[in-house]
C-alpha cells in the first residue's frame, strides 16, 4: 500500500508570542516494511532556524525556532510512504517461544541492551496495583509469547471503552485501569505496563492508521488522527506490533513515525513558547491511499 499523510497543527495565541522553540516528531522513517518516498514541510511564520536530526531511538525529528512576534503558528508535514506486509503477519503464534523463556533470555547478557532497555518503567508506564495480575490472565504458564500477546490485545479491546475526551496526557494509568476508558495512547501505555510488569520488553509506537468512511460516503479531509500502538520483542521474529485499540496484529494500514519508552518520548509537536497568555491548538490529520 502507498499512502499520503498530511498532518497540520495550528496554534493561536491570545497575545503575540515573541519566541518559540519546537520539536516535531511527525517524520516517518524507513523499515524493512516501510519505505519513505517523500517528506515535505511548511512552517509559518518562516522559522529563523530549522534542523532535521535523529534522536537516541533513531527517530527523525525537526527542530525549529521562530524569533519574532507572532500570534499564530502553523506546521504542515506531508509524507508519502509505501507499506508492505510485515513479517509477523505470516508467523505462527503457537510456534513462538514460551514467554517465560523470553523473560529469562532478556535478563541474560545474550539480549542486547537496546532491547532490554524497554522492560523498565517509564514516566507513563508504571506498575500500578493489579497490572501484573491482569497480564498473567493471558500469559499463563508455558504459553507461547505471541499467542499470549494476541489474547491480551483482545482482552484490552473488549474490556476498555474508547472514549475521546475522558483522558489527557496528564491522566494517570490508575484512572484508565479503574474506569476502563481512554484513547489509543492510554491503551498503548496499559499494554506496555502489563508486558513490562512480567519482565518482557515492549516499546511505544507512534504513527497513523488508515480509516475508511462508511460505504457510499466520501472521505473527509482531517478525519484521521495520530495513532499509537505497541511493539513486543519476540525472538526469531523481532519487534512485533500490536494495536489494542482495534484488536489488530499491525498490518499494512499502519504508518510509523517514531518509537520510544512511552508517549513522552515521541510527542508529535512539543516546545517552549514565550507569550503572556494562553493558546489554542487545532490538529488535522489525513491519511489517503495514493495507489
Amino acid at each position: 500500500m502507498k499512502y499520503q499523510v498530511t498532518h497540520i497543527t495550528k496554534y493561536e495565541y491570545q497575545l503575540p508570542a515573541s519566541l518559540c522553540h519546537n520539536l516535531v516528531y511527525q517524520v516517518p522513517v524507513n523499515h524493512s516494511f516501510q519505505e519513505v518516498e517523500k517528506v515535505n514541510y511548511q512552517i509559518h511564520p518562516v522559522p529563523h532556524l530549522v534542523v532535521t536530526r535523529e534522536d537516541f531511538f533513531s527517530n527523525k525529528f525537526i527542530y525549529f525556532s521562530i524569533e519574532e512576534f507572532h500570534q499564530r503558528l502553523t506546521v504542515e508535514i506531508k509524507s508519502e510512504v509505501k507499506i508492505s506486509e510485515p513479517v509477523w503477519i505470516s508467523a505462527a503464534p503457537q510456534n513462538t517461544a514460551p514467554w517465560e523463556n523470553v523473560v529469562i533470555w532478556l535478563k541474560s547478557t545474550d539480549a542486547e541492551s537496546d532491547i532490554r532497555q524497554f522492560y523498565l518503567e517509564s514516566d507513563h508506564v508504571v506498575f500500578i496495583p493489579g497490572i501484573r495480575e491482569y497480564a498473567l490472565k493471558s500469559f499463563t504458564p508455558g504459553r507461547p509469547i505471541m499467542e499470549a500477546m494476541l489474547d491480551l490485545n483482545s482482552r484490552i479491546f473488549n474490556d476498555f471503552d474508547f472514549t475521546p475526551g475522558f483522558t489527557d496526557v496528564t491522566t494517570k494509568l490508575e484512572e484508565v485501569f479503574l474506569h476502563k476508558k481512554g484513547v489509543c495512547q492510554d491503551f498503548a501505555h496499559f499494554s506496555l505496563a502489563c508486558l513490562r510488569s512480567i519482565g518482557l520488553s515492549a516499546r511505544y509506537v507512534s504513527g497513523y492508521i488508515e480509516t475508511l468512511p462508511p460505504p457510499g460516503k466520501p472521505k473527509l479531509f482531517g478525519s484521521d488522527a495520530s495513532h499509537a500502538w505497541i511493539a513486543l520483542y519476540i525472538p526469531d521474529i523481532g519487534w512485533t506490533e500490536f494495536d489494542a485499540t482495534n484488536n489488530l496484529l499491525v498490518n499494512d494500514r499502519h504508518i510509523r513515525t517514531a518509537i520510544g519508552r512511552d508517549f513522552a518520548d515521541v510527542v508529535p509537536l512539543k516546545g517552549v513558547v514565550y507569550s503572556g497568555a494562553g493558546q489554542r491548538m487545532y490538529v488535522n490529520v489525513d491519511v489517503r491511499r495514493v495507489e
